[in-house]
């Protein structure tokens, strides 16, 4: 069952019991159709020139261009290449170059150089200062020299071993007289440490004391602070980091009238050793700054022979004597 409508035919649906309309008519069959299809196309127009009024024709076209440009590209497949997979090309790969390694001073038999402690209880690398400035001569000689040292005799020149001061590493002397009248100090070390307390040294008790100081610590307990309280007892420690009382203590380089003086105690006392006392001999200076002083350019300059030094062939001096023995005290 169907029934005829202008816009095509319903067909009736007997199971759902209604009726479904085909749309298969091009036209309306409505007797007025042409009119119908006139106004139609009439609108079209219409709203055409509407959309050019107001240019969203233009502005559509303008919007489609940006998108255009601005569109992500598709990315290209990545090619993963399977480590397992890859084929030998066949180039042979250049060997690394092996540069050669220093040797350290500890696999050639050289001491490390001796640590220093300043007036402020930190390490001073003084005596190591021209370990960084010298690599490009040191390669050069560890790659000539054989490992053996040199005694002051083989390594310097005639003129400079007839004018060299020459000691056994131990300074003999005792405190500046001068100091010792100014002061009412004792005549030798053992009477200023009997004489003035007494007791038993060791570096963990330095007073003799009995009791053990805490090493790290600050104030009391620090190298400094009990230096200071050495000066009747054990004038050696305390002339290592302090000066005369009341004495101001210079830093920087050595006046000529100090080296002068340094050589001078040098060729009457010996030295190597014992640097506070060492250092009692020269104002303005203390123990560590002349232990400094010996290592980084009397030595070096042949102006002392020390049994306890030999040479490296760039002239480099180099402790060889019995170890546990040397000491900035």
């Amino acid at each position: 069952m169907s029934t005829l409508t202008p816009y095509g035919k319903d067909q009736y649906n007997k199971r759902r019991g209604t009726f479904t309309r085909v749309t298969n008519l091009p036209l309306p069959l409505y007797s007025n159709a042409p009119m119908i299809e006139e106004q139609r196309l009439k609108n079209i127009e219409r709203n055409k020139q509407l959309l050019a009024d107001f240019g969203i024709d233009k502005a559509r076209e303008e919007v489609a261009e940006v998108h255009a440009e601005s569109a992500t590209p598709t990315p290209s497949a990545v090619k993963v290449r399977n480590a397992t997979k890859a084929k030998s090309s066949g180039v042979k790969r250049k060997q690394p170059i092996e540069r050669k390694q220093r040797k350290s001073s500890r696999l050639r038999g050289i001491e490390a150089p001796s640590i220093e402690v300043n007036d402020n209880d930190q390490v001073d690398n003084s005596n190591m200062q021209d370990d960084n400035d010298n690599e490009d001569e040191e390669d050069v000689e560890g790659a000539l020299w054989d490992g053996k040292l040199l005694a002051a005799d083989a390594y310097f020149d005639k003129e400079i071993r007839g004018n060299a001061v020459r000691t056994d590493g131990k300074f003999k002397g005792w405190v500046n007289p001068e100091l010792i009248k100014k002061y009412q100090l004792e005549e030798s070390a053992q009477d200023a440490w009997e004489k003035n307390g007494g007791g038993k040294f060791s570096y963990k008790d330095p007073l003799g004391t009995g009791i053990k100081t805490k090493t790290g610590g600050n104030g009391r307990n620090s190298a400094r602070a009990i230096a200071q309280m050495m000066f009747k007892k054990n004038p050696n420690m305390y002339f290592y980091r302090h000066n005369e009382p009341g004495v101001e203590q210079w830093t920087g380089d050595w006046t000529e009238e100090e080296k002068d003086l340094f050589m001078k105690v040098a060729q009457e006392h010996g030295c190597g050793d014992k640097w506070g006392l060492f250092a009692s001999y020269i104002p303005h200076r203390v123990g560590y700054q002349c232990s400094n002083h010996y290592r980084s350019t009397i030595l070096p300059s042949g102006l002392v022979f020390d049994d306890n030094y030999e040479y490296t062939p760039s002239g480099k001096p180099i402790y060889v004597g019995p170890h546990g023995i040397r000491s900035g005290n």
